[in-house]
This record gives structure tokens, C-alpha cells and sequence, in this order.
């Protein structure tokens, strides 16, 4: 135990030891590399103050100054902004050297300078401004609105008078009246520097638009005889009036890398002449060399590891990364060679950027800066040897590794017992097959078991026979359990059926069916189909028996009364103004038997589709008004406050006239009779679309006098009314006349109820 223990200690001490001294050795190497990454940084980053960038700035100003104007509201073209044509007279022509021209108009030569002016522009825009808008901050001032277009939260426009907070780096382009530049302000590492560049380009060609490479001048136009007769004159404008600002913080100006600068070629291709902005600190740590470093110095460890193993007892190289899957420690392994080797370099660098540079005597955080990056590194280098340490005894026997550390060994061996299960699930489905699904793969798992199985036979000679004879005993006795089972199943599918048949509809199926599983569903359909028509057949049955109770009501009550006042009549005795009243009766009696004969004719012809529709344009609005206005009196008379909620155009629809004017009567004279008085009544009409098209929606909505039990469907039912006991006149076929005659349109009729709130709702299509 002793001894154990003591080589365990002293492989501890080894390969700290190892790590440590490998740690210090990146270290010292990441800082030797501080000044030579510095001194390579400072001569070859930036070049935000070289003329060439500055001209590229100069270059954009003439593709923001348009967004500025179009943002303060003024509309300008491009062309009067920046060019200037003047023709002149014959006497003041000239000859490009001997070469006369062809003849070419005046448009047309404003129209070939106008259009390359564009696509100068757009090129500008593709390959400068749009980057340096994502770079770099920018803001145009327009000095007569003072409009400000910005493309950041910042406010570089203080730049313009001298306050810098936020920015490292500026410069600032102030045009005056007349498009001259009046004056430029710059701040960078070499002021003096950057504006005496600025002042260079300023100063020449490249601050305009068109180099003289890319404008032509006094254009001659001459006649098909090659006669001279005028010259044209083009001159650039520049910017009138405006301050363009464009500046970077310390942030922008470490992570501006490589933006291309253009020019064109000989052929007039577009061709990289050099890069702005350079490397950064990170992509110098690189290229010196420091993730090399780190990767040789993991080779390194691995050699020591291996001759140092030699000499380590087994034992003690067993009991480390034991527990980990094999494939684990290859990861981290990987991890550690490729996956880290850019953290790596950004450590280096932000340790090396925040310690500065090596003083002495040391202070306390350079100090702890580096100490830090000995502990990554440690940490690194210590979890590398122990992945090392973790796979040795792969070299004393790769079958017994495997099989003991291996995670997708281990995955085999599950798999392996997965389509075991598979096996035995296919013998399942050999015995309870659904008739009901596409047995194919069963078909073709079945064939070709047979013809394995055939195919062995007939390999074994002679002794095939004796195995054919065991195997059809075998085949035999499986049949028959299979048969027995699957007649099992016929008969509990056979008493479901017969169960329906004698119409018991709450059968729960839960026997099983085994092949016929698939006819369980359909046999649910059609029980809870049968159920259905049944409950919908009672419910006709009863609807017919209290129509037929309903007619007699409510015929015999006006005969009745008829009847009686006849008989009273005949009285000899009675005095004029008796008869007079028996007379006002019996013709309210008359008429009250009248209408309810000529609505039970009307519903009928309605019911049975029979009527004569005669469609024209309605205007459903004015309509619904004008049914209201006939009977506002009655309204008034109960109370009811009616409220329009309508559109103010003209909803047109393609209606009956007369009888859309009866569905709407029937609907208000069933408020007059049944809403609660003294409360409202809200009608609402509404376009509305959906995936189907426009249509109309109307509703109207009263409180109803009694508590509503009646279920809405059979409230359009024939002879139905709101009041159970029937104490009101109506003939009960106001709504079911309603409804027959919405649907008969094309429309739909729609009855809600909400405790006593009673609604009516109708829908109709625009064509």
C-alpha cells in the first residue's frame, strides 16, 4: 500500500511538474512577443489618415448629401445637383486634335454624362459608403434646415464645434454657399499629419466627383458632313452649404480590418489596389506565430508523457480518466489541438494589451495578469496529459480498451439487443395482423423467412427431408394457433355488430380484434352515426306532434272566438253598440285567422323551396331604416331605444326586395312583442372579409321581457314562440319566415342566446 501510494504521488509531482514548466515557457514566449506584435501593429494598422482613405471619405460626401436634402424635404435631381451643361456657339467649337466625331445631340451627350454620373454613384454607394456605414459612424448637417442624417445613437454632430467625448478619431468637411470647402477639422494619432492630407485631397481632383479619367469636357458636336457646328461644356458641382463628420471610437478603429480600396484597370475592370485598417492585435498574435507555439509545446508534453510512461507503473496510469468514455477523452483531445487554439491567441493578446509593457520594479496587477494566464495555460497543458494519462492502457490491448471504455461500443451492444426486439415484434404482427393496414412489409418479411429457411433445407441432401418434415409440423401448429386466435377475434367483432343492430349505442369496443383492429374505428362511426340519427328522428317526431298541437291552438282559438261572437250576434236584444264591438272583434278574429293561414302558406312554399325569387340591388342600410320607420310608433310605445351602428357608404347586396323587407319586418315585430320595455335594442351592420371574400354581417341584439329556456335552434322552428305559456299574438312563424327566407338568398340565419340576451345574426355575400 505504501508503495502504491508513493508511485502515485511522485506520477502527481511528475506531471505538475511537466505542466508547469510547460506553462512558463508560453508564458515567457507570449511575453517576448508584446513588442514585436506592437511594432508590427503601429507600422502597418490604420491608414485612416493616408490620402487614399481620406478620398474615399471625400467620395461618399457626394452620396449622402442627396439623402440629406430628400430628409429635410426637399426633392432635388441628382443631376442638378452636380452637374452644370453649357452649350456653345459654333465660332467657339474645337477639333480633338484631327478626329472628328460623329454627330451626337446635345441630349443625348447630357444624357451619356447624366448616366454615368448614376452608376458612378451607385459604385461609390456599393463599395464604400455602405461599408463605412457599418464601420464607422457618420453624420451630414444641413446648414439651411438643419437637418442632421446620422446612422448612430452617438452624437458625432458636436464634432463639428470642437467637443469630443465618444471619439478617437474625426474628421470634419465644412462646405459653404457655394460648394467650396471652407475649412477642415481632423483628430487621429498624427493630427498635423492627417490634415495636411486632408488639406492635399481637398485641394485637388480627388475631393470631386469625376477624376479626370472619368469626365469629359467640351464635347463637340458636329453634323453628318463633318461640319463643327457648337461645343458643350460640362462642370461639376459640389455640395452647397453642408458639414459631413465622419468618426470612429477606439472600438471601431481595433475592429476596422480590411476594407478593400478600388480603381479601374486598363480594361475598365475593377481591380484591389491595398487595404484600410490592416491587421489587428489578434490576427498579429497569429500570424507571429503564437498558436503554433501553443500547439508545438502539446507536442512536446505528449513526447515527455511517453518516455516518462516507460518507467510509470501501470497501475497508476489505469486510474486515471477511467470512468470517462474513450471517445470523451478523444474529444477533449481535439478540443485542445484545433477547437482552442483561437481563445488561445485572444488570451494571449488581451493579457499582453492590459499588462503593458514590462516595468520594473513589477507592479502588483502586471504581475497578477500573467499569473492568470499561468493558471489557464496550467489548466490547459494539466488537462492534456491527463487525457494522455486517461488512454494509455489503449497500447496494452486496443479489443479490451475498446470493450471497456468505449461509448459506441457500448451503443452496439444496445442496438444489437434493439433489433432483437424488432425480431420478436415482427412475431407479434405475425399473429396480429390489422386487415385494415398495408401489410406489405409483413408480406415481404414473410417471404423472405420462407426462403431462407427453404434455402437451408435444400442445402442438407438427404437430410433435408427429415428437417422439411419437422418444419411443416412446426409451420402446422402455428397455423393452427393463428387460425384459433384470429376466429377469436371474428366472433368479438361479430357481437359488436350485432350489439348496434339491436340498437345499444354506448358499446365501449374494448375487446380485442386483433386483424379487424382497423374496423374498430369504422364501428365507432357508424354507433355514434346511428345514435345521432335516432336522437335527431325523436326530436322531428316530438317537433311534428307540438306542430300539429300548435296548428290546433292556434287556429281554433281566432275560429273560436269567431264562432262565438256569430252566436251573439244573432241575438235580437243587444244593443248597437254591442254589435258594434262584436263586429270590431269578429274582424280582428278574422284577420288574426288571415294572417296566420297566409304565414302557414308562406312557410310552407318557403320550407319547400317554391318561391320565385326576383333579385335586384338593395341597399341594405336604407332598408333595415325604413322597415324600422313603420313601426318606430310601436317601438316608442314599449320603451325600446334602438341604436344604428351602420356604415356610411352604401352596402349594396343582390336581394329580393320584398321579401328581405319581410325577413326585417318579422325581426322588429318580434322585439315589439317580446323585448323588455324601457331598454335598448342595438342594430349593427358591418363589412367583413375572409378567406372566401367580402361579405356582410348584421346583428341586432334585445333583452328579452322573460327568461329565454328555449334552445336557439328551435326558435326558427315552426310555431315556436319565446313565451312557453303563449299568451302573445303571433302566429309562432315570424322567425322560422325569417330564417327560410335568408337561407332561400344564399345567406345565413343565426339565433344565440345569452341569458336573456336575445340575438339575431345574418350574413350575406358581396358579388
Amino acid at each position: 500500500m505504501d508503495t502504491k501510494l508513493k508511485n502515485n504521488r511522485m506520477a502527481v509531482r511528475t506531471a505538475a511538474a511537466v505542466v508547469a514548466l510547460a506553462s512558463i515557457c508560453f508564458v515567457f514566449v507570449a511575453i517576448g512577443y508584446k513588442g514585436d506584435v506592437d511594432a508590427y501593429y503601429a507600422e502597418y494598422s490604420g491608414d485612416y489618415e493616408s490620402e487614399s482613405f481620406i478620398r474615399i471619405l471625400f467620395q461618399s460626401n457626394y452620396v449622402l448629401y442627396p439623402e440629406v436634402l430628400e430628409k429635410s424635404g426637399r426633392q432635388y435631381k441628382t443631376e442638378d445637383l452636380y452637374l452644370l451643361f453649357e452649350e456653345e456657339t459654333a465660332d467657339q467649337a474645337i477639333y480633338y486634335g484631327n478626329e472628328i466625331h460623329t454627330e451626337r445631340s446635345a441630349e443625348r451627350l447630357m444624357a451619356d454624362c447624366i448616366m454615368g454620373m448614376q452608376q458612378h454613384l451607385q459604385q461609390i454607394n456599393e463599395l464604400y459608403t455602405t461599408e463605412l456605414g457599418r464601420r464607422m459612424d457618420y453624420c451630414v448637417i444641413d446648414e439651411d434646415t438643419q437637418t442632421i442624417l446620422k446612422n448612430t445613437t452617438r452624437n458625432p454632430e458636436y464634432l463639428q464645434n470642437g467637443e469630443n467625448k465618444d471619439y478617437q478619431y474625426y474628421i470634419a468637411i465644412f462646405y459653404d454657399q457655394n460648394g467650396s470647402i471652407v475649412d477642415i477639422k481632423v483628430n487621429g494619432r498624427n493630427a498635423d499629419k492627417f490634415l495636411k492630407n486632408a488639406q492635399l485631397v481637398a485641394n485637388s481632383q480627388d475631393s470631386l466627383l469625376f477624376t479626370d479619367s472619368q469626365k469629359v469636357e467640351n464635347y463637340a458636336l458636329v453634323t453628318a458632313s463633318y461640319e463643327v457646328n457648337g461645343k458643350m461644356t460640362i462642370t461639376q458641382q459640389n455640395p452647397k452649404n453642408v458639414t459631413f463628420i465622419y468618426a470612429m471610437t477606439a472600438e471601431q478603429m481595433e475592429s476596422f480590418t480590411w476594407m478593400p480600396v478600388y480603381q479601374f484597370s486598363e480594361y475598365d475592370a475593377l481591380e484591389i489596389t491595398h487595404y484600410i485598417g490592416g491587421y489587428s492585435k489578434e490576427m498579429a498574435y497569429s500570424m507571429f506565430g503564437i498558436g503554433r507555439v501553443y500547439l508545438s509545446i502539446l507536442g512536446v508534453i505528449t513526447i515527455i508523457f511517453f518516455v516518462l510512461s516507460r518507467s510509470m507503473p501501470h497501475r497508476t496510469a489505469d486510474t486515471a480518466g477511467t470512468r470517462y468514455c474513450a471517445e470523451l477523452i478523444l474529444m477533449i483531445q481535439f478540443f485542445l489541438s484545433f477547437s482552442i487554439h483561437t481563445p488561445v491567441v485572444e488570451l494571449v493578446c488581451y493579457i499582453n494589451e492590459s499588462a503593458g509593457n514590462i516595468r520594473f520594479p513589477l507592479d502588483f496587477w502586471y504581475v497578477v495578469s500573467y499569473v492568470i494566464l499561468f493558471g489557464v495555460m496550467f489548466v490547459l497543458f494539466g488537462t492534456w496529459y491527463w487525457c494522455l494519462l486517461s488512454i494509455r492502457s489503449i497500447f496494452r490491448g486496443l479489443h479490451s480498451f475498446v470493450r471497456e471504455r468505449s461509448f459506441l461500443y457500448r451503443k452496439y451492444i444496445q442496438l444489437k439487443d434493439f433489433f432483437g426486439k424488432i425480431c420478436d415484434r415482427w412475431s407479434k404482427e405475425l399473429s396480429e395482423t390489422d386487415l385494415g393496414k398495408n401489410n406489405k412489409r409483413l408480406l415481404k418479411a414473410l417471404v423472405i423467412v420462407q426462403f431462407v429457411v427453404v434455402s437451408f433445407i435444400c442445402c442438407c441432401w438427404f437430410f433435408g427431408i427429415l428437417i422439411l418434415i419437422v418444419y411443416s409440423y412446426l409451420l402446422y401448429v402455428l397455423l393452427k394457433l393463428y387460425i384459433g386466435r384470429v376466429q377469436r377475434q371474428y366472433n368479438n367483432l361479430i357481437q359488436a355488430t350485432n350489439a348496434i343492430a339491436q340498437g345499444k349505442f354506448d358499446n365501449d369496443f374494448k375487446s380485442n380484434f386483433g386483424i379487424f383492429e382497423s374496423y374498430k374505428k369504422e364501428l365507432l362511426q357508424i354507433q355514434d352515426g346511428f345514435g345521432k340519427a335516432v336522437e335527431e328522428e325523436v326530436r322531428s317526431q316530438h317537433m311534428k306532434t307540438e306542430l300539429i298541437t300548435n296548428v290546433s291552438h292556434d287556429l281554433k282559438t281566432p275560429l273560436t272566438a269567431i264562432i262565438t261572437y256569430i252566436d251573439l250576434l244573432k241575438d235580437e236584444n243587444i244593443t248597437d253598440e254591442q254589435r258594434k264591438s262584436y263586429l270590431d272583434t269578429l274582424e280582428r278574429k278574422s284577420l288574426r285567422l288571415k294572417v296566420l293561414i297566409e304565414d302557414l302558406f308562406e312557410i310552407s312554399k318557403a320550407s319547400s323551396g317554391n318561391v320565385k325569387l326576383e333579385p335586384v340591388s338593395v341597399n341594405i342600410c336604407n332598408l333595415m331604416r325604413q322597415v324600422y320607420l313603420e313601426h318606430e310608433e310601436k317601438m316608442l310605445e314599449n320603451g325600446l331605444d334602438v341604436r344604428f351602428d351602420m356604415p356610411e357608404e352604401k352596402v349594396i347586396l343582390q336581394l329580393d326586395s320584398q321579401k328581405t323587407y319581410r325577413i326585417f319586418e318579422n325581426l322588429y315585430v318580434n322585439i315589439i312583442k317580446y323585448a323588455m320595455a324601457n331598454t335598448r335594442v342595438y342594430i349593427q351592420v358591418k363589412r367583413e372579409e375572409d378567406v372566401q371574400g367580402r361579405y356582410v354581417h348584421i346583428e341586432i341584439k334585445n333583452i328579452s321581457t322573460e327568461e329565454l329556456t328555449v334552445n336557439p335552434m328551435d326558435l326558427t322552428e315552426r310555431f315556436v314562440r319565446g313565451d312557453i305559456s303563449r299568451n302573445t299574438e303571433g302566429s309562432g312563424l315570424g322567425l322560422a319566415i325569417a330564417k327560410s327566407f335568408t337561407q332561400l338568398q344564399g345567406g345565413m340565419f343565426e339565433i344565440g342566446i345569452d341569458g336573456d340576451l336575445f340575438k339575431v345574426i345574418i350574413e350575406w355575400r358581396e358579388f
